[in-house]
């Protein structure tokens, strides 16, 4: 058994996966537990191996014109492209399968 702390995770809040400060280093997938704030914009992106699940904890998101609230979520296949706009103070549930990092292909000039 072990315990941790979010605190003592990877950076944006990834916990699990192939990253340095992973509290469970797998390549299986990758879990995230994400805040941001309201106003926050994503780059627009896709993955062309990994498939991202997100759940919506507390919040409003809009994912591309897609609105979520607490409790509602969104999955992306790759080649999806996928583009958020946080509408208040956000926390998301993110989970990629497989684990695959470097991953994340940024479109256009979004950066």
């Amino acid at each position: 058994m072990k315990t941790f702390k979010l605190s003592e995770a990877g950076e944006r809040g990834w916990f699990v996966g192939q990253f340095d400060k992973a509290v469970y280093n797998t390549d299986l997938f990758e879990a995230g537990l994400q805040t941001f704030e309201k106003g926050f914009r994503s780059p627009k992106h896709t993955h062309k191996i990994a498939t991202e699940i997100n759940l919506v904890i507390s919040g409003k998101v809009m994912y591309g014109n897609q609105l979520l609230t607490v409790g509602d979520g969104i999955i992306y296949y790759p080649g999806e492209v996928c583009e958020c706009y946080y509408l208040e103070d956000t926390v998301t549930m993110v989970i990629k399968t497989p684990g695959a990092l470097n991953d994340k292909y940024v479109i256009g000039d979004s950066e």
